[in-house]
């Protein structure tokens, strides 16, 4: 399989693309700057694809059999806050121009629409809404899109070895300080892209507290 990744370049980026090679297959990494993307594998396929510019998200996508996405803003000087939104309509084009049906959508517990516990926390959500609520536009923007799409939704990321040893949340009863790998959001992302599993339906994995 051919998976292409949207944040290639990043830290989960890094991590898709290293347990998408382990399982054989062919990854198709998309950045801004393909450059970063530290793998000299002849199965990487490195593009320029900026979340921002639909036209090169678009052409990034040929030749892909599934996308897995994790979009993140790394200049925080840049004011646009619709990064999330802008870059899922061009890979929601691109899927359907080059007929590709599987998409994973990385996004973050922060986008539930549920009340959380904890002023530092509830200060947290309220300074970052803007980007929480450009995000859970892009959930309802994906679910709708008539793709196979699952929206995976991430707590607090820490770096450290895949343990496969989390709680599969549906009901958004996200615990205040809950966290997972990198390793094994990825992981999750991974087999839930080779095994067709929860389609159409918003998940999150969290460490046992």
């Amino acid at each position: 399989m051919n998976i292409a990744i949207l944040g290639a370049a990043g830290q989960t980026g890094k991590q898709l693309i290293e347990k998408a090679l382990v399982a054989g297959h062919t990854v198709t990494g998309l950045a801004r700057s393909p450059e970063k993307i530290l793998f000299d594998d002849p199965r990487v396929i490195k593009r320029a694809a900026d979340g921002f510019d639909e036209a090169s998200v678009i052409a990034g996508l040929e030749g892909a059999d599934a996308v897995i996405t994790t979009v993140g803003k790394t200049n925080l000087r840049d004011k646009r806050v619709n990064l999330s939104t802008a870059a899922h309509a061009g890979v929601i084009a691109g899927m359907r121009k080059h007929n590709i049906k599987r998409l994973l959508a990385i996004s973050s517990t922060g986008a539930a629409r549920i009340k959380r516990d904890g002023i530092r926390r509830n200060i947290y959500l309220f300074l970052r809404r803007k980007y929480y609520r450009d995000m859970y536009d892009m959930e309802v923007q994906v679910l709708g899109s008539g793709l196979d799409a699952t929206v995976l939704r991430a707590p607090f990321l820490i770096n450290g070895p895949a343990q496969r040893q989390y709680n599969v949340i549906k009901d958004e009863t996200y615990p205040n300080g809950s966290r997972v790998s990198r390793a094994d959001l990825a992981q999750f992302a991974l087999d839930a892209v080779e095994q067709g599993t929860y389609i159409n339906e918003v998940v999150a994995i969290a460490d046992p507290l």
